[in-house]
């Protein structure tokens, strides 16, 4: 195996300094104490007290003496303190944060709302928050930084140790939620070099071991960073905590250490690494998971090369489960599978392997990762129970609850049984067995991500197309790329409805276009008459005032009565012109639903009004009919024309 160290790791500058500067000060005639460990590693705590220098939690610790402030920095009213105590002040804060610390402090003082970007528990973020005056608002996820209100004024710093990429994407957010933004970005080159050379070292070896105190954010975070691209990673913080196990059929493994790890201890991992890849010094446990190549397969039986002095068999039944009929139906030569070690020294000279144990342990650990992370699995759902659904899920038994299968209730579960979805971990409990999912939320986050794009590209007057997803008294809901949009019951058809059905089902493929968006409420409006023109504008330009024509009474008012002249055009007709007489109530001279003839009076295009009279074209059949009259009679008749038809042009008082 060959071992390969990361370009950048162990001690930073600022981290070398303030060791330095401690065991300077060391002196036989003198108390010397650190405020808080130094640093994050505990082999060079103890090294430090070897020489003298001890460690305290508080001020009121220290006697007399000289009192070294740790590379975190710590809050101004510290340094007051050990002054009034008369204490000697090493200053080993790392320049970074001191450089973090007085950008907040500037910022804050200018009267902006700072906002730190780190670990809200970390001594370094506290010590930066002490310099607002408390004032600063904390947050180390995008989700946080979502939360926040908006300010007239911003302004950022980061822990200087904290992952650029995860800075980058939470200062996207916040640069929504200010018009005016300062950003101070303190994170510590050497952080972004040591992460990216782990990376970078992880792509091309088969195991990566980190090394540094567990308590070490940066040292953690660097594990992290090579797990994210799928190799397994050690976090350790000394060489007796290597495991034999971990490089068996490793043909490359990496070093990488955090900002507070001595090289003396990287040195030591690193020797230690070299004794273990020798076989005779292999010693394989009862309970081991390792990885192996599959060698030969049988009819019962799988044989695996564990790098080991003995070869490794898998019976049929710890193949998988259920158990399979034949071993050729699970694995084939040359596969690279993951086994649990049942007996290291079996008396047939074999190593007793089970993949289906750890594959259960591997999928057990996933569970918990996913869990833990919120990330999405896919399960197979096997059969419905009371109470929702149980699925496969890495191998293992998974169940999802009635209530956690859709973003709404389902009543029939059994179309589900036999498809692969996507769930979240909501419950895990490797030690009952238990995983309850929820496909719900996993529903409910790509609705929100869908949501959230959307209506970031909505804007009003736009024509989109959609799905009608379902109908109500009032309305239609549009499915428009995962939002349900309304389509109110007016905003239909430039006719009257009285129901959505009348125009659109379930189902249909619409054109519509947006009234109103309303991002935060969620909420979005939309017309289906609106695509096109109104018919009304259509019509209204084959009539002309003066015109008479037949209509359909369709409602009555104290005012007068509303004739439907065309369908969907409808004018009134007011009270003082429903006869040549005097009415008190439309109902003396019409009811719905009748057949009248009407003058066209006017036409208001704006108000989308027309004026009608029934008793003016009354008046104009009467005047055509008499001249059809007067045309037919003789002028020797000696009838005068007011004889005749003079009660025709009187109209009651």
């Amino acid at each position: 195996m060959k071992i390969y160290l990361a370009e950048h790791r162990g001690f930073c500058y600022g981290v070398k300094r303030a060791v330095d500067m401690a065991i300077s000060s060391a002196d036989e005639g003198c108390l010397v104490h650190t405020l808080g460990p130094i640093i994050h590693n505990p082999q060079m705590i103890n090294r430090l007290k070897e020489l003298g220098i001890k460690t305290v939690d508080q001020l009121a610790e220290i006697p007399e003496g000289k009192v070294i402030i740790r590379s975190h920095g710590v809050a101004p009213a510290i340094y007051r303190q050990a002054e009034n105590k008369h204490l000697t002040i090493i200053d080993a804060t790392c320049p970074h944060v001191k450089k973090a610390q007085q950008a907040a402090h500037e910022l804050v003082t200018a009267g902006y709302k700072v906002v730190i970007v780190g670990e809200p528990h970390h001594p370094e973020v506290q010590s930066i928050l002490a310099w607002t005056n408390q004032e600063a608002a904390v947050i180390e996820t995008p989700a946080e930084a979502e939360k926040l209100p908006n300010y007239s004024r911003l302004g950022i710093v980061a822990q200087t140790t904290f992952a650029a990429n995860k800075f980058d994407a939470i200062v996207a957010i916040l640069k929504s939620k200010s018009e005016e933004i300062r950003i101070e970005r303190t994170i510590c080159t050497a952080t972004d070099f040591r992460q990216q050379a782990a990376v970078n070292l992880a792509k091309k070896v088969d195991v990566m071991i980190v090394v540094g105190g567990k308590n070490s954010a940066n040292t953690a975070r660097l594990a992290s960073v090579c797990q994210d691209i799928g190799k397994p990673a050690y976090h350790i913080e000394s060489a007796s905590e290597l495991k034999p196990d971990w490089f068996i059929n490793v043909q490359a493994a990496g070093i990488t250490a955090g900002a507070s790890t001595p090289d003396w201890v990287i040195k030591e991992v690193y020797e230690r690494m070299e004794e273990l890849t020798m076989h005779d010094v292999i010693h394989l446990e009862n309970g081991s998971l390792i990885k192996g190549t599959v060698v030969g397969v049988r009819h019962d039986e799988v044989f695996v090369d564990i790098g080991y002095k003995a070869e490794g068999v898998i019976p049929l039944t710890e193949l998988t489960y259920p158990t399979p009929q034949t071993a050729s139906d699970i694995v084939s030569e040359g596969q690279i599978i993951d086994v649990l070690v049942l007996d290291a020294d079996s008396s047939e000279g074999q190593v007793k392997l089970s993949k289906v144990q750890a594959d259960r342990i591997i999928a057990w650990d996933k569970l918990e990762q996913a869990f833990s992370k919120k990330q999405p699995l896919d399960v197979k759902v096997t059969e419905v129970v009371k109470g929702g659904l149980v699925c496969s899920i890495l191998g293992i038994r998974g169940f999802i609850p009635a209530s956690q299968v859709d973003l709404r209730f389902v009543e029939d579960l059994k179309p589900f049984v036999g498809q692969v979805i996507g769930v979240i971990p909501i419950e895990i409990d490797r030690e009952k067995q238990r995983a309850v999912l929820s496909r719900k939320q996993l529903l409910m986050q790509e609705k929100e991500k869908k949501e959230k794009e959307l209506f970031a590209k909505l804007t009003i007057g736009q024509t989109i197309t959609g799905k009608v997803s379902r109908l109500t008294n009032f309305g239609a809901f549009v499915d428009v790329g995962g939002v349900d949009g309304l389509i109110h019951i007016s905003d239909l058809s430039w006719q009257r409805v009285k129901t959505p059905q009348e125009v659109v089902n379930v189902g249909d493929e619409v054109t519509v276009v947006v009234l109103k968006v309303d991002a935060e409420a969620k909420k979005l409006s939309l017309s289906l008459k609106d695509v096109q023109r109104d018919p009304w504008y259509d019509m209204i330009d084959t009539l002309t005032v003066g015109t008479v024509l037949t209509g359909t009474v369709s409602k009555l008012a104290k005012f007068g009565a509303f004739v439907e002249i065309k369908k969907g055009m409808e004018g009134l007709v007011h009270i003082s012109e429903m006869a040549d007489r005097r009415v008190a109530s439309p109902e003396e001279a019409v009811s719905v639903g009748q057949k009248v003839a009407v003058k066209i009076l006017s036409i208001d295009k704006d108000q989308k009004r027309i004026g009608l009279s029934i008793a003016q074209a009354e008046q104009d059949k009467e005047r055509a009919e008499f001249s059809n009259y007067l045309s037919s009679q003789a002028p020797s008749s000696g009838v005068t024309l007011g004889d005749k038809f003079g009660h025709l042009f009187k109209r009651e008082d």
